[in-house]
């Protein structure tokens, strides 16, 4: 047995040897095909691992709403569980989190850093989320409002090596922290990120009567056999206990398990990261389309390969070989070449891995010694091995010796199994194709779209509560600074958002009285020269530098759900309990400030107040922009005694777009491999098949057939089969894709040229690759190559 195993991986080989495009081909294809499956079966699986660390993850939801103007949200009044617990027997513990509107500043001597990962959290946190504590117990580390618990990352930035527990830090210069544990960061498939974990006591408790309309994230485990559809009626039954509870008419409670909230996620906007099934199978489908591609490609080369071994194998019968011999030869060579791509593929994935991480921001590692790994190894090298060999190993060896003696090369049948195959290779590239123009379109037309704003030169400057009173100061002092276009004070903000309601009438329960929840956004006098968003009608008496508190301008879709269109003149809006109400003094065209995945609100702008006023507006004129802003810089310090941080408008608009950005890269590369790797495999199959009939494209130009005729029967085959793999493959993606473009609310129409345009397109690489090997069969000479015969 060893002997015999010895000499069939030394003639395996010695044929990869001998036949060196078919070797290279063969394990080039495999090598990238496992190699890209082998990264996106990583990536699924980090995907499909989120917060499977947690304790009880299983048995965890997130408490969320519905609300019929708001639409769904992932939070809940802060104290509302406090209040209407006890109706609820079900829910055995809860643990709310919530986060800061900005970064906050924290300062440990002479040093400062932003972080926008400070949240504010329960007691019980880490009894309820069990993060890795260092050297304390969970129930001792919130003593009281003053002890926060930090990661090491953190504490290393912040103290080096010194010992930070105990030490004081200055948090957004109001004040003073101090470091009682610290916290292993959290895995980054984590859905809770953190930097900093702080206990406010009595800030949940009371936290919505004082403000009017906190929320919080709300999590709760269920006893092991409580039924989700109970506790939500529960929870909706509840709603007429707190004193609040106006503000909850309108709003229908349901929980969410919290295993799923990375992918399957309801609500459309959250602090914490989400990503979307969708991709998730996308990226599946793609990595076994590859591997598929690869395993097609080899078994399409063996099986063309084998038609002229009939008569090495009908001699090896004649000599006395057995069909398990020959089988068993097959399979070590099939065996062999999967092997060498295994290890070829390994090797390549580790040094990817790293690059791929960067792109899409994870923690994907290949451990060797994981069960994941030996059934990687095993089970799936081995089953590819041996459905690679299987064909020509049981199809080629049935024949009796005399019968494959007296096969010439071109025999082989009509090639049905063949032809299947590159029609599937076809078919998948072709979907993968269309998949990969339409994805490149619908980002391009998310870069490209009008915002209703210009958003070029346009920088975001942050600024925080502890410096309400130098607001104006700040903007008189760069209103002379040269390069700045203009300046405004508000709440404008990519990806922000606040929150109210107004009606056209002071009494909204009256007739004809119209009331709409609106995104909420704050703007001074310069708010509209700093935007530049447009203008649809203003009051004849309004200049738009002149925007005063008792004043409110609308976009057309709130105008629009009023009935403000047509006659807007005198028109008072009215907030919630607001007797007096806002003069309309301004309509303006709907702006994006939110991912174009969401359509826009309506949306009122006020005038600024201390609370409402967010950041800053820079517009700069393209000159010295570094300069300029350095003069800011250097005012901002000097007035706020803040580190200067600013953000380009369309730097945080892209931020939108930065998942599915690396994800799409991602996709880009693997859908190009595999496309790659059905043209290389068209291409050896090419050589292989104009070798086969060389002796009939001698004797037809003999009988006097023109060039174009040749090359249009040597490629015949391979364009219809493009054209019924397009036939199959449009309708297959127009169906994917339409159910993909449906998670934007602005998206781009899939034309029918656009399918006209990728089949042609495809058809003429398939050419390219084909017509050199024809035009090279239809120049020689027909007397040299039937004397070969």
């Amino acid at each position: 047995m060893n002997s015999m195993l010895k000499n069939h991986l030394k003639l395996v080989l010695r044929k990869l040897k001998k036949e060196k495009v078919y070797s290279f081909v063969n394990i080039f294809g495999l090598t990238i095909g496992l190699t890209a499956f082998l990264i996106i079966a990583l990536y699924v699986k980090d995907e499909l691992s989120f917060d499977k660390g947690i304790a009880k993850y299983d048995n965890t939801y997130r408490i969320y709403y519905e609300h019929k103007e708001w639409g769904i949200r992932g939070r809940l009044a802060s104290n509302y569980l406090e209040i209407v617990g006890d109706n609820i027997p079900q829910i055995t513990r809860f643990s709310r989190i919530t986060n800061y509107n900005n970064p906050q500043l924290l300062t440990v001597g002479e040093s400062s850093i932003y972080s926008n990962k400070v949240l504010r959290v329960d007691p019980n946190f880490f009894e309820f989320f069990n993060f890795e504590l260092k050297n304390a117990k969970p129930e001792s580390v919130f003593n009281n409002s003053s002890t926060v618990v930090i990661t090491t990352e953190l504490a290393e930035k912040l103290f080096g090596d010194e010992n930070p527990i105990g030490q004081a830090i200055e948090f957004d210069k109001k004040e003073t922290l101090f470091v009682s544990a610290l916290v292993e960061p959290a895995e980054k498939n984590s859905s809770i990120q953190f930097d900093m974990l702080r206990y406010d006591e009595g800030l949940f408790s009371d936290g919505f009567d004082k403000s009017g309309g906190m929320t919080v994230m709300t999590y709760v485990t269920l006893e092991n056999n409580a039924r989700v559809n109970e506790v939500e009626n529960l929870l909706n039954e509840a709603k007429t206990l707190p004193v609040y509870r106006d503000f909850l008419e309108g709003q229908n409670f349901g929980i969410f398990p919290f295993e799923n909230q990375r992918l399957y996620a309801p609500y459309p906007a959250d602090y914490f990261e989400t990503n979307s099934i969708s991709y998730v199978l996308m990226f599946i489908a793609i990595g076994v389309s590859v591997l598929l591609l690869a395993i097609i490609n080899y078994v399409n080369l063996v099986t063309a390969q084998a038609i002229r071994r009939y008569k090495e194998v009908g001699l090896r019968k004649v000599v006395g070989a057995s069909r398990g011999q020959l089988v068993a030869y097959q399979f070590a060579e099939s065996i062999t070449v999967t092997v060498i791509s295994f290890c070829l593929s390994f090797a390549l994935t580790e040094r990817l891995i790293p690059s791929i991480n960067t792109i899409l921001d994870k923690e994907i590692k290949l451990e060797y010694f994981s069960l994941d790994f030996l059934i990687w190894v095993l089970i799936i090298g081995v089953a590819i091995g041996i459905l690679s060999g299987a064909y020509p190993a049981f199809y080629i060896t049935r024949f009796k010796p005399l019968t494959l003696l007296q096969k010439n090369t071109t025999t082989g049948g009509k090639g049905w199994l063949r032809k299947t195959l590159v029609l599937f290779q076809f078919v998948t590239s072709g979907i993968l194709l269309t998949v990969l123009v339409i994805i490149s379109q619908q980002m391009n037309f998310l870069k490209s779209k009008e915002l209703g704003f210009t958003s070029e030169l346009l920088v975001n400057v942050p600024l925080y509560q502890d410096s309400v009173r130098s607001y104006q100061t700040i903007k008189n002092e760069l209103s002379s600074v040269s390069g700045l276009e203009s300046v405004s004070l508000g709440g404008f903000q990519p990806g922000s958002k606040m929150m109210t309601s107004i009606s056209n009438s002071s009494d909204r329960k009256a007739e004809g009285s119209i009331s709409s929840s609106t995104d909420l956004v704050f703007g001074d006098n310069n708010f509209l020269e700093t935007t530049q968003i447009e203008v649809l009608w203003k009051s004849p008496h309004f200049r738009t530098n002149e925007f005063t508190e008792n004043q409110v301008i609308i976009n057309e879709s709130l105008a629009r759900k009023l009935e403000l269109l047509d006659k807007p003149d005198g028109k008072r809006l009215y907030r919630w309990n607001d007797q007096v109400g806002l003069e309309l003094v301004a309509i303006v065209k709907d702006f994006h400030l939110q991912p174009l995945k969401e359509s826009v609100n309506p949306t009122s702008i006020q005038y600024l107040n201390d609370w409402g006023t967010r950041n800053l507006l820079l517009r700069l004129n393209s000159q010295n922009q570094n300069e300029v802003l350095a003069k800011v810089g250097e005012s901002y310090e000097n007035i706020f005694n803040r580190p200067f941080e600013f953000h380009y408008v369309d730097d945080e608009i892209r931020e939108f777009y930065r998942k599915e950005e690396g994800q799409f890269r991602l996709f880009k590369v693997f859908a190009t491999l595999a496309i790659s790797i059905s043209l290389l495999g068209l291409f050896a199959l090419t050589i292989f098949t104009i070798e086969q009939r060389r002796k009939e494209v001698s004797i037809r130009k003999i009988l006097g057939a023109s060039l174009k005729r040749l090359l249009l029967m040597l490629n015949r085959e391979y364009s219809i089969l493009v054209f019924l793999a397009f036939i199959i493959a449009s309708p297959v993606a127009f169906y994917a894709m339409q159910g993909w473009l449906t998670e934007f609310e602005y998206r781009i129409t899939i034309s029918p040229f656009l399918f006209v345009g990728i089949f042609s397109s495809f058809l003429v690489l398939c050419w390219l690759v084909t017509l050199s090997q024809s035009l090279k069969v239809t120049r020689e000479n027909p007397a040299d190559t039937l004397r070969e015969e």
